[in-house]
């Protein structure tokens, strides 16, 4: 017989998650995001390294039309004569008045190039880039339109990146990333410069108070760098460096010894080296190395052969990128060079003129 006896509802007893069935799941998740994080870290920095490319294309396009419109590269530096070379000069770059030096990089130069023609239309290039008074008129105030502009192209997003400010006296600053190249030599007067009465021509592709035609670079364009990376030094308090007006070197605030140059980064210093403190001896004087004995400032050269200055990053080209730094050469190709590069190929690769065959495997 069939029981038809009501026994209620049917009642299924659901079960929940253990401890351990929840900690197992937490783990899993944990690991699929250790190994998906730094896939998607290296997913942006290849779009950083993807945009900081570009800008480099871009400035190499500037300098380009600057070179067609003009029939010479841009000067790297805009000075009145030789003596403003050097700061021991007769105080060349203290004075002030109608021979007082201008010291605008060739970044500032190419504005127009840049589709910046409002930015380089607001700099009075009779004052001084740095901000001095001249003939009593504060020029950082009456450049800041111009030499605060925030110009993207000039900034890598991998770098540091600060806002512009007027900074402390006459000074208006605006960041950049790049920096042109001055070669092997050192002709930006480190007090082993170049002698005050003979501004030396220096041998990488830019120059202070000279512009050279596409004829002068008889090691091929494809082959010299042009401009390259010289990104701040992580955590820098140094807020006057790294602009893109100013030519020049300064004392720095890290360390109070420390030389910091503006406008130029050279190929003795291996790539991506750190920030050397103390770099003078002495009583501040001169610097190691070279070995240079004051007044003599002929040992300008000496620098390529002393293997300590390949620690001296300030001097020399960097980025915020792992491995390395990207560089703009002269035929326009932007290529990324490994700071585990060959010395003497770098150097190599920073001279216009020296002769030198470098194989095209060889960075």
């Amino acid at each position: 017989m069939l029981d038809c006896t009501d026994r209620g509802p049917l009642v299924t007893k659901r079960r929940g998650f253990t401890l351990i069935e929840l900690l197992v799941v937490i783990a899993i998740i944990a690991v699929l995001i250790a190994l998906l994080l730094p896939a998607v870290q290296a997913a942006r920095e290849a779009a950083r390294q993807s945009q900081c490319r570009n800008n480099l294309k871009q400035i190499g396009l500037a300098i380009a039309n600057y070179e067609s419109a003009q029939g010479a590269l841009p000067m790297g530096a805009v000075l009145h004569s030789a003596p403003d070379a050097d700061s021991d000069c007769g105080g060349a770059f203290t004075k002030s008045g109608p021979g007082a030096p201008r010291d605008f990089t060739m970044l500032a130069l190419i504005l127009p190039y840049l589709e910046q023609t409002p930015a380089y239309n607001a700099i009075n290039f009779q004052l001084r880039a740095d901000g001095y008074f001249v003939g009593g008129v504060n020029a950082g105030a009456v450049n800041s339109t111009g030499l605060l502009t925030t110009i993207a192209t000039y900034l890598c997003p991998s770098d540091d990146l600060r806002s512009s400010k007027l900074g402390p006296g006459p000074v208006a600053y605006s960041q950049t990333s790049y920096f042109p190249s001055g070669g092997t030599w050192n002709t930006i007067a480190y007090y082993a410069g170049p002698k005050c009465s003979d501004l030396e021509v220096g041998n990488g592709a830019f120059d202070a108070q000279t512009a050279y035609p596409m004829a002068a670079f008889v090691d091929g364009t494809s082959s010299t760098i042009f401009v390259g990376e010289s990104a701040r030094f992580r955590n820098d308090p140094d807020w006057f460096c790294n602009n893109w007006s100013v030519y020049g070197y300064f004392s720095s605030m890290v360390g109070g010894n420390t030389t910091r140059p503006q406008g130029f980064a050279y190929e003795v210093p291996r790539v991506n080296a750190n920030l050397m403190i103390g770099d003078y001896s002495g009583g501040g004087l001169h610097p190691l190395p070279p070995e240079t004995h004051w007044p003599d400032l002929s040992d300008y050269k000496a620098w390529v052969g002393d293997p300590r200055y390949l620690e001296y990053g300030q001097w020399g080209f960097r980025s915020q990128h792992p491995a390395g730094a990207q560089f703009l050469f002269g035929d326009g190709s932007v290529k990324f060079l490994k700071d585990a590069i060959n010395p003497a190929v770098y150097r190599s690769l920073g001279t216009r003129n020296a002769g030198e065959v470098v194989s095209a495997d060889a960075f």
